[in-house]
């Protein structure tokens, strides 16, 4: 208990030591003690609110231009789906498969594709090949997300 008597001692006697050297002023009370961790408190704490707002502020954008698309996310199906508009399935990794007809843009990180999901009519007849598939609720409804992570493999579900 000595011991740890003497360690508070020190600390308090450093920030006296400190606070005079900064302000010139003798420091021998509490409440400048008070004042001095308030003022480091103070500033912890907008230095971790600027950071919060950095990451706050940091905006992904989609790139819709098939060419810039392809230095971001360098695949065969990415250049090709933003182009035609045919019926594609991506598998994903829990084995579903979600119907779309083209890719209209992809983040510029790579991590995210804004798809055009198959018609309602077309879904229901790939639901007897594909039972978990994923495609759009109705026809004016066909516009989705999609992780990049989470496809397996892309493929095309017709022929010409």
């Amino acid at each position: 208990m000595n011991d740890l008597s003497s360690i508070w001692n020190c600390i308090v006697e450093s920030i006296f030591k400190f606070w005079t050297f900064i302000t010139g002023v003798q420091a021998e009370s509490w409440s400048a003690i008070a004042s001095i961790v308030s003022v480091l408190i103070a500033l912890g704490a907008l230095w971790y609110t600027r950071k919060q707002w950095e990451k706050i502020n940091a905006k992904i954008a989609m790139v819709e231009d098939s060419g810039k698309v392809a230095e971001i996310l360098p695949a065969w199906y990415t250049r090709r789906m933003m182009r035609d508009t045919w019926l594609f399935g991506l598998y994903t990794c829990d084995g579903r498969v979600v119907l779309i007809t083209s890719i209209v843009a992809v983040s510029d990180d790579g991590a995210w594709l804004d798809v055009e999901l198959a018609d309602p009519d077309t879904g229901e007849q790939f639901k007897v090949k594909f039972p978990n598939c994923i495609f759009s609720v109705d026809e004016q409804r066909t516009r989705a997300s999609v992780r990049v992570d989470s496809i397996v493999s892309a493929v095309d579900l017709q022929s010409s």
